[in-house]
């Protein structure tokens, strides 16, 4: 048996198919690589679970765009995602404080303040250099996954 990945598409980048292993390995392509893919069964498995995927809204407020999302597993709710990107720079380093101020500032509520991870996701000192697509999908995968893990009985692939 083949290394099983999971196949991630998003809104953002249409074109583009993302290829994810168990090792967190990414392969971006075209869309049409898609059915490649499904030729090299001797060296990979397509991951065929349930549907997961998340549906939002796209907000730009000054330098920053906010994406909030639902968060669904074929057809269940199970959980909300916010994604900030800061658009005039690409260098997660640089970046990164100016995220985590932003939400702090934006999540917070002074009688219930919403705690901000000092991570922001699990960004690895791999992608504290130049910020690309790949990175934003691995990140999605990671929250898809906390779902999978919160909900042990239900299991699924980004679609």
């Amino acid at each position: 048996t083949g290394k099983s990945f999971q196949v991630v598409h998003t809104s953002e980048n249409e074109a583009l198919s993302f290829a994810i292993t168990d090792q967190m390995g990414v392969i971006v392509s075209e869309r049409s690589f898609d059915t490649i893919l499904t030729k090299l069964t001797d060296c990979y498995q397509p991951n065929r679970l349930t549907r997961i995927e998340a549906k939002g809204k796209k907000y730009e407020m000054g330098d920053f765009s906010i994406k909030v999302g639902s968060v669904f597993l074929g057809p269940s709710f199970k959980c909300l995602v916010v994604e900030v990107d800061y658009k005039p720079s690409s260098f997660t380093k640089d970046t990164l404080p100016l995220v985590h101020e932003f939400l702090s500032i934006v999540c917070s509520n002074p009688a219930n303040p919403i705690p901000i991870p000092d991570n922001l996701n699990h960004i690895t000192t791999q992608q504290l250099n130049f910020y690309q697509p790949s990175d934003t999908v691995i990140q999605y995968l990671r929250v898809f996954n906390e779902c999978r893990r919160v909900n042990p009985n239900m299991q699924g692939s980004m679609g």
